[in-house]
């Protein structure tokens, strides 16, 4: 159903990797979301104020906060896409992200005064009338398709937020699913002030109706802060490029400190390291890095650098240290990593200069790793360790 709607306003929707085409995924969900919360807030305002139902007039507020935050969105998807320029080199995609934070700060701050006032009438018992009429069976009505109509456009947002991965998206979709709750308890509140003459059920409506929104702007807001910072990107991801690099050619000895600098879509910069032979012709193999780049670049549509590290794969000397340092390495932390390994051997000693990978999570000093290594490696003699210490960044 999705795919025929978005096949009716988007030219080539099945090419989401073209900035362009995800600019108008993202206003084609912009101004859906504009356009159906608005006719709610009409409907959910109208019914508020002539009931004088300030849970329900609260869920109409939402709404309109929605139309805010769809037209943010909306803004957010254009300036996105404008191409880079002088002062802004690396394009405009993170605009995105402000897109993002300013909705989930407009959802906290209507929260928080819709929390305000359900308060006020749970204090002052302030009861709701509520009689068996056509006017209330209509309201019914329209609080009931309200939260159909709002879970259909939960799916929309989630669905076009997948396909185009988008943090703003993504947002607005768990904020649709939060708005269907809150409508629901609304409804609720209604029917039970049938019932419960003596009790502000409205008022305690809307306090669970802006909880429920407030836990959802402060769940956003946590994770558009996030993607903003940088996150690490997915470790799927990671390991599709490491094989890719890997299994590019025979000379492609190892591949190490690889770095995700996310720009938005089509500005992503990816650097890495990779290990090819000492001994090999250095013309051909930089000629290789230059092949490796270029497919990168297109495969992973990034902007790829990446650094040639020599290494000497002919010595059964230098194979046979970086063993036992690796096994010592290992006895330490198995998920700690070595690279960029080489030995300088001398009439009095040896270097073993090295970069070693920790973990975050790992408790120990550089001091003590060091210690532990030198304990382990007692059985070589003379020899000197030399360690860049470094943690992953992917």
């Amino acid at each position: 159903m999705f795919e025929f709607f978005i096949k009716k306003f988007i030219k080539n929707p099945e090419k989401t990797d073209d900035p362009k085409v995800r600019e108008q995924y993202g206003k084609l969900a912009s101004v859906t979301g504009i356009f159906l919360n608005l006719l709610m807030c009409i409907f959910k305002i109208v019914v508020g104020a002539i009931s004088g139902a300030i849970s329900v007039l609260s869920d109409g507020v939402n709404n309109l906060s929605d139309v805010g935050s769809s037209a943010i969105t909306f803004f957010g998807f254009k300036l996105s896409s404008k191409k880079p320029d002088k002062k802004h080199p690396y394009g405009h995609g993170r605009m995105e992200y402000f897109a993002g934070l300013t909705v989930s700060a407009i959802i906290v701050l209507v929260a928080f005064q819709l929390c305000k006032d359900s308060i006020v009438k749970i204090v002052n018992n302030d009861v709701l009338e509520v009689r068996p009429s056509p006017f209330f069976i209509i309201s019914i009505t329209v609080l009931f398709v309200c939260v159909l109509i709002k879970f259909m456009m939960g799916m929309f947002y989630r669905y076009v937020g997948k396909k185009i991965s988008s943090v703003s998206l993504t947002a607005t979709f768990r904020d649709c699913l939060t708005d269907c709750i809150s409508t629901a308890v609304v409804l609720a509140c209604m029917i039970s002030a049938l019932f419960l003459k003596n009790i502000p059920v409205d008022g305690i409506g809307g306090a669970i109706v802006s909880l429920f929104i407030g836990y959802t702007g402060v769940r956003s807001l946590l994770e558009v802060a996030s993607s903003m910072l940088g996150e690490a990107p997915d470790k799927q991801l990671v390991n599709q490029l490491s094989d890719f690099v890997l299994n590019y050619s025979p000379d492609v000895v190892g591949v190490h400190d690889i770095m995700f600098h996310d720009y938005g879509l089509g500005r992503r910069f990816i650097v890495l390291h990779v290990e090819i032979p000492a001994e090999g012709d250095i013309l051909q193999l930089h000629d290789m890095i230059d092949n490796i780049e270029r497919d990168v670049s297109e495969k992973f549509h990034s902007i790829t650098t990446i650094h040639l590290d020599p290494v000497l794969t002919q010595s059964e000397r230098v194979e046979q240290l970086k063993s036992a340092v690796l096994k010592a390495v290992k006895a330490i932390d198995q998920r700690f990593e070595i690279h960029d390994f080489r030995m300088n051997e001398g009439a009095t000693h040896t270097n073993a200069i090295f970069d070693l990978v920790l973990t975050h999570e790992t408790k120990l000093t550089a001091a003590e790793i060091e210690s532990r290594l030198k304990d382990s490696l007692q059985e070589e003699k003379n020899l000197n360790l030399v360690i860049t210490f470094e943690h992953s960044l992917v």
